[in-house]
């Protein structure tokens, strides 16, 4: 199915505003579970290129936004045009990635970007922070997720843009304490979380 055109800029943030936790998801499969629970944002972090289009669909059945971890999908070029065939015959949403070119080719295609950083330690913060100003993506995931509260100091988060923290979330509180420290949003493979909410939502 041929996608309806490129997304909004600001799809992604409006999309965590109404449902902060992110489905990341591995099969197929689990895009109907995710949209079923709610889930409005959807990382596709794995599997072929032939199951894709069918994932894609769905998503936009339910109003779901599909983004692709272009780096793990087997069966799609690494490169720009793999990017376009992303975006023009298969419909996704948006790319996740650590690759700042094929980020950069992602929204030339009209794509919604999402750069995937290791805070392994200070050096790699520092290179992630050139690197984004570089990029200039439609969101920044920071993994794992879970040591954003303490690194929430080191970051320009008034000069960046959004973040979302992904990895090692298993509880309703580490959501909440997340989106505390100033995430927008919140990735998990762990479907029980996929409905979350606010408390002052439900």
């Amino acid at each position: 199915m041929s996608p309806s055109g490129p997304p909004r800029k600001d799809a992604l943030s409006q999309a965590a505003a109404v449902a902060p936790v992110i489905a990341g998801i591995r099969e197929r499969a689990q895009v109907a579970l995710a949209a079923g629970r709610g889930a409005k944002l959807l990382f596709y972090l794995a599997g072929s290129i032939f199951d894709l289009d069918q994932a894609a669909e769905e998503a936009r059945a339910a109003n779901a936004l599909l983004f692709v971890h272009i780096d793990l999908l087997a069966g799609i070029g690494k490169d720009a045009e793999g990017v376009r065939f992303l975006a023009e015959h298969i419909g996704v949403a948006g790319v996740l990635s650590t690759r700042s070119y094929l980020l950069k080719a992602a929204a030339e295609a009209g794509l919604l970007t999402v750069q995937r950083v290791f805070a392994l330690d200070s050096e790699a913060l520092q290179t992630a922070e050139k690197v984004i100003r570089a990029t200039a993506p439609t969101a920044v995931e920071i993994l794992p997720g879970l040591i954003l509260p303490h690194i929430i100091h080191r970051l320009p988060f008034d000069e960046l843009p959004p973040v979302i923290a992904g990895g090692l979330v298993e509880t309703p509180a580490q959501v909440e304490a997340l989106l505390g420290s100033g995430a927008i949003a919140v990735s998990t493979s762990r479907p029980e979380l996929w409905s979350w909410r606010p408390p002052s939502s439900v």
